[in-house]
């Protein structure tokens, strides 16, 4: 081992164990940030363990400073932590040359080779051997010189409606991640019916599936996911269960047949932390029927029928016809081996993503993800998705059955709330510690303590099961709900709170705000995310709005929008689809930087995709009229306007966001596009009517981008005429404000609705006046910081007046809004720098989008026939 390392420049990284778990060598990933100009390189880095004894880690760059300098860096390395200790590892960067080699390892690095057909990982305590033709996933698994698979028995299977099986043709492999510490292998692929004639397969669904290795580890970890890529036909703008476009079928499982000619041994337990089973029978299957809460049969379960379908509350483990165990949640693990040898399997979150099975027949452990004892079909929505991490690990009789016990509850390493407020990595975060507004801090709280914790009140609409888990359930449209009990309501992300819970995770380093932000993410990438692209282009790749105000979601899932709501409540006049007006990649991207996690990267610039296809004139049926933008991305309420807005503001943030993801200029330059159509320095704002709080509250949404947007430009350097262009048109608008704005309950009498979310909306202006403030000058920044402490203030009183201001939506709003104000009060001198710019900018010019000649002839049209 290496030497004792004493070095000033460190920080500390914090591994809390909370669950009685002792972690020998766990894998671990996590994304760090560092201050621009610190760190040039990953060389300079090195890790300590607790003992202060250097260790072996792994670093990738995901994001960079535009000097080049590092901005974030994922660290893998291996945490040994004993049961209920916090431990503090230590990263330390630009230290003497003499600390920056590295440790004698005691330790075997993973190893890649590729063949022809296959691709060979040795971990240094097994070697697993990858077919690269069809997904297995393995050809073979050899520890210690033995052959643990019999991969002729072995593989994956989907059986369709008609019994039908399917076999996953790789038509692509990846070489993601290739370091000694962790190696990530991708597969892409079909699942194609099995036929004599390769050329009569029929393509039924996709298939992508991401297998991680680790050194010196005999853990194998598995993402899969399953893809209906068709286009969902959606009649009327209803996105109803039952589609046309869904794929329905009864079946998909992973099947690992040991090698053995003995009569295996199997073992079992249901939770992590008793000690394993041995059954006596060859046979033996773990099922989770249902979640096992008070409302395991709730409706929203339904099927495209509108019938729930579960059998029994909860799980039960049968061998044969004979019952073992029935209980509320299982988080199984099975193991299945010989005298020598053994193969041991688990499926991350198995109860809240239930119907789940893991099973062995005879000398097969089967891992039935979408499993054939549920008493229903599956329907995979056109367009949706859903992804299982399972795990599997190879290894010798003798050795350790405890290795898959913390499978469930990973540790959650993490920095300080100081570490990443000093990084500046996320604009205007201040810590816990540091936030003199205790009763809002307290308030905010409410969503990861006591009994309506956002975790707890998944239990109201027993919101889980394979589609359902990690979403938000949408409390606050109960208020105004007129039907029985509590509405079925899914969030989808509203206002980003995957954002909104990071921002309270690394503010306070609380892990408990970590989970649930984690399975949230992985439940708006699989569900609310339109994975097709086979529709139209301004709904390919995107994101769902949640359930409709105020009614049932019934048979729409997280689609919005039910033919049965609509038809009950006699409405005639709905959305229909995806929309500009709900578009939220900044969590997505933080997600990424926090985690290393590919697929939210590829969600985040997904989303800004959708956004250039909406607004392109070429990808429409109107495009031999003319190729002028739609508009669809610009528009906000109305379809003829393209003023500041919530459409625009979501549609511009997004496109930053996958900037900074990927410095892909032309995404930039199509933010800087709209932002021009929409916004002028000499607006005519009276014309703008933006005192109509219904109709154009969001204009604060647009303002508040706008200040993002010159972040960046002073960030990137570029303090040119579009940053003073933006600039002008900021003050310009906050000068309006400063003589016009209110707060909203000041005008409750206007709104159709007069909730707790509109002192949340108001919170917005306090943002756009400190924008403002920091890109001013005295006398005016003095004027725009008083108009900022009044719009805190009075929408914060407002608010706390509200019994309801525990409610999902409202918490969102200030968890987001928060931060900001407090940081600005901690730093009431944070100015930007002052540049000379233009007199002038020239008169506004109107947008005329693609169909604008259509929609006047239409409308001159109409005008004649009422005469």
């Amino acid at each position: 081992m290496g030497q004792t390392q004493h070095v000033n420049q460190e920080l500390s990284l914090i591994i809390e164990e909370r669950h009685g778990i002792a972690r020998q060598h766990e894998p671990v990933s996590v994304g760090i940030p560092f201050p621009q100009r610190l760190l040039q390189r990953c060389a300079d880095l090195t890790m300590l363990d607790p003992q202060g004894q250097l260790i072996p880690f792994q670093p990738q760059v995901l994001a960079t400073w535009p000097d080049h300098s590092l901005k974030w860096v994922l660290f893998d390395f291996q945490a040994t932590v004993d049961a209920h200790t916090t431990v503090h590892y230590g990263i330390c960067y630009d230290h003497p040359e003499a600390f920056k080699s590295m440790p004698d390892q005691d330790i075997t690095g993973v190893t890649v080779q590729q063949r022809t057909d296959a691709i060979v990982v040795n971990t240094g305590v097994a070697e697993f051997v990858l077919d690269t033709k069809v997904f297995s996933p393995f050809r073979q698994i050899v520890v210690d010189e033995m052959e643990v698979l019999d991969a002729a028995q072995s593989g994956m299977e989907l059986i369709d409606e008609q019994g039908r099986s399917y076999v996953p043709q790789i038509t692509r492999t990846i070489l993601e991640t290739d370091g000694p510490l962790r190696t990530t292998i991708r597969f892409e692929g079909d699942l194609t019916l099995r036929a004599e004639n390769p050329s009569e397969s029929e393509c039924f669904a996709l298939f992508f599936a991401r297998l991680h290795f680790y050194a010196n580890s005999p853990v194998a970890k598995l993402e899969f996911t399953l893809r209906n890529p068709r286009a969902a036909q959606h009649p009327g703008g209803l996105w109803d269960l039952g589609d046309e476009g869904s794929i329905l079928f009864e079946d998909l499982s992973l099947h690992f047949t040991l090698a053995s000619a003995d009569t295996p041994r199997i073992e079992w337990t249901t939770q992590p932390e008793r000690a394993l089973t041995q059954n006596e029978s060859a046979h033996l299957t773990i099922y989770q029927d249902s979640s096992g809460g008070t409302h395991w049969d709730h409706r929203n379960h339904v099927n495209r029928f509108g019938k729930v379908m579960h059998q029994f509350c909860g799980y039960r483990v049968t061998s044969g016809e004979e019952l073992l165990e029935a209980g509320k949640r299982a988080n199984p693990i099975v193991a299945i081996g010989d005298h020598e040898k053994r193969i041991t399997g688990t499926v991350q979150r198995f109860w809240e993503n239930f119907p789940t099975a893991l099973e062995v027949d005879g000398q097969t452990l089967i891992f039935r993800l979408f499993p054939t004892h549920s008493n229903d079909l599956f329907e995979l929505q056109g367009g949706e998705q859903k992804t299982h991490m399972l795990f599997l690990s190879a290894d010798r009789a003798s050795g350790d059955l405890s290795t898959l016990n913390w499978i469930q509850h990973p540790l959650i390493p993490h920095a300080t709330p100081q570490w990443y407020a000093q990084t500046k990595a996320f604009p205007y975060l201040i810590p816990y510690a540091d936030d003199p507004h205790h009763e809002v801090l307290a308030l905010i709280a409410t969503a990861i303590e006591g009994e309506q914790s956002f975790v707890n009140r998944r239990e109201i609409i027993d919101e889980y099961g394979w589609r359902n888990f990690g979403d938000l359930y949408a409390d606050h449209e109960a208020v105004y709900y007129k039907g029985e009990g509590a509405p079925v309501s899914h969030y989808n992300n509203q206002y980003d709170c995957i954002y909104a819970q990071i921002l309270q995770y690394v503010r306070s380093g609380d892990p408990r705000w970590f989970v649930p932000m984690h399975d949230l993410a992985h439940h708006v990438i699989d569900i609310d995310i339109y994975h097709t692209d086979q529709d139209k282009a301004a709904y390919n790749g995107g994101l769902f709005w949640h359930t409709f105000h105020y009614v049932d979601a019934e048979t729409a899932t997280h689609r919005a929008y039910s033919r049965k709501t609509m038809e009950r409540e006699g409405l005639t006049v709905y959305g229909g689809g995806h929309s500009n007006e709900h578009n939220y990649a900044t969590g997505l991207m933080y997600h990424y930087w926090l985690t290393g996690e590919p697929a939210s990267k590829e969600a985040a610039t997904g989303l800004a995709e959708w956004v250039m296809a909406m607004d392109d004139g070429t990808k429409t049926r109107f495009r031999w009229l003319n190729t002028r933008s739609t508009g669809a991305a610009s528009m906000t309420a109305q379809r003829d306007y393209h003023g500041p807005g919530r459409g625009a503001a979501y549609s511009i943030n997004t496109l930053l966001d996958a900037y900074l993801l990927t410095t892909q200029r032309p995404y930039l330059a199509k933010a800087e596009e709209l932002l021009q159509r929409c916004i002028h320095p000499q607006d005519d704002l009276e014309q703008r009517n933006l005192l109509n709080t219904e109709l154009r509250w969001s204009y604060t949404v647009f303002l508040q981008v706008l200040g993002r947007y010159l972040d960046l430009k002073v960030e990137l350097g570029e303090t040119d005429d579009l940053f003073c262009y933006a600039r002008e048109s900021l003050l310009q608008y906050a000068r309006w404000m400063q003589a016009h704005e209110r707060c909203i309950s000041t005008v409750f009498d206007t709104v159709e609705y007069p909730t707790e979310t509109w002192p949340g909306q108001d919170l917005r202006k306090n943002h756009v006046f400190l924008f403002a403030a920091k890109y001013s000058q005295e006398p005016l920044r003095s004027e725009f910081l008083e108009r900022a402490a009044f719009f805190w203030e009075h929408p914060l009183r407002d608010l706390f007046a509200f019994e309801t201001k525990t409610l999902t939506r409202p918490l969102i709003l200030l968890m987001l809004m928060s931060p900001m104000p407090a940081y600005f009060e901690r730093h009431p001198d944070e100015a930007a720098p002052q540049c000379d710019c233009p007199a002038d900018f020239g008169e506004p010019q109107p947008f005329v989008p693609q169909l604008y000649t259509l929609e006047k002839f239409r409308t001159a049209v109409f005008t004649v026939r009422e005469r």
